[in-house]
């Protein structure tokens, strides 16, 4: 499914903006996710030409960006919008870039592969695709290994054995004693692909919600992405028994 910057790009391209504005307004979408965030002119350039506009002249676009009195340039060359020019996107596109961000995707986890399982858990994917759309790294980490949790919560649950994922105090135990549980129980026979996907996802997992100095990036998601898809679909096939 389209990306949701790209569809911000092409839903502009009638409101009568030049290739300027339209490299201003990508500035802003990437700064939803990271307000100070500054982008170099050749990415704002591949941003449109990514998004059906013509080939972009990037020194032409630094050119202009330079003397726009919306954005800042830095010492490194690339630019920063400035607060008050965020102030005048938001009131102008944030509903209407809410609304294509809202849509569903299945640009990490296919939705067909959850419907009919349980509402929260079709919540939680539909989120980990939004998060990766909107380059929210690492709320998606963090939300692909609440969906593993909950699945391999639900297994135990299914089964009767919720007991036997659930520490002293009778929490249900956190990714890692759920991972090691699993996996050590003779009981179930997980695939290797399934194995090998919930230990490479434990290590990124946890740095995206416990190290305060560590931002996931794409291609540490997307490095995961395929672990994640075959743990969560052999985990589904042993709540369902089949």
């Amino acid at each position: 499914m389209m990306n949701a910057h790209i569809k911000f790009l092409q839903g502009i391209q009638d409101k009568g903006t030049t290739n300027l504005d339209r490299a201003v307004a990508s500035l802003w979408w990437r700064s939803q996710s990271e307000n100070s965030i500054s982008v170099s002119p050749l990415v704002l350039a591949h941003d449109l030409e990514s998004a059906g506009y013509a080939r972009q002249n990037s020194s032409r676009l630094a050119t202009g960006l330079k003397k726009d009195a919306r954005t800042t340039i830095n010492k490194d060359g690339t630019f920063r919008l400035k607060i008050k020019a965020r102030k005048e996107f938001d009131a102008e596109h944030i509903n209407y870039a809410n609304d294509i961000s809202d849509k569903a995707s299945d640009s990490l986890l296919p939705i067909c592969m959850f419907e009919g399982t349980r509402g929260y858990i079709e919540k939680i994917v539909r989120q980990i695709n939004l998060s990766y759309d909107n380059r929210l790294y690492d709320c998606c980490a963090v939300m692909c290994r609440r969906l593993l949790e909950t699945l391999i919560i639900e297994v135990y649950e299914k089964n009767g054995w919720a007991n036997d994922v659930k520490g002293s105090d009778g929490h249900f135990l956190m990714f890692a004693g759920l991972r090691s549980a699993l996996t050590n129980d003779k009981r179930f026979h997980l695939g290797r692909g399934a194995a090998n996907g919930l230990r490479d996802f434990k290590d990124i997992t946890d740095a995206s919600a416990h190290n305060r100095r560590f931002n996931a990036r794409r291609s540490d998601i997307d490095k995961i992405s395929s672990g994640v898809r075959i743990a969560a679909e052999e985990l589904l096939h042993l709540w369902r028994g089949d």
